[in-house]
């Protein structure tokens, strides 16, 4: 699993995603995400190159959520393949953060 991190105008920090997010993949991000997520008010979770995601993905997720959330912040997934889609949803990952199809819609989302 890699992690590249990019700067966005408007203080939104984008986290693009690469691999298989399963426990291995999870282990690898898990300290670098929180980190992100300790730091940042706007982060994007870009999820294009997530060819797998498993449970303990959704929780590095759920964590970084309820730390942004916490100060008033907000944690946006983008464009996630049709089954981590259906991941998201099974877990009600959806009703945490906005889901979104692309960047467009994402800085939206971190308006409303």
């Amino acid at each position: 699993m890699e992690m590249h991190r990019v700067e966005l105008d408007g203080g939104i920090l984008k986290l693009e995603l690469e691999g298989s997010l399963d426990l291995a993949g999870a282990s690898q991000i898990d300290l670098p995400f929180s980190v992100a997520a300790g730091s940042r008010d706007k982060l994007l979770v870009d999820l294009t190159g997530v060819t797998f995601l498993a449970s303990m993905g959704i929780r590095v997720f759920v964590k970084a959520a309820k730390t942004i959330t916490r100060r008033g912040g907000r944690m946006v997934i983008m464009n996630p393949t049709d089954a981590a889609q259906k991941v998201l949803v099974a877990t009600g990952m959806d009703s945490l953060v906005p889901i979104v199809a692309n960047e467009a819609d994402a800085r939206a989302a971190f308006v409303a």
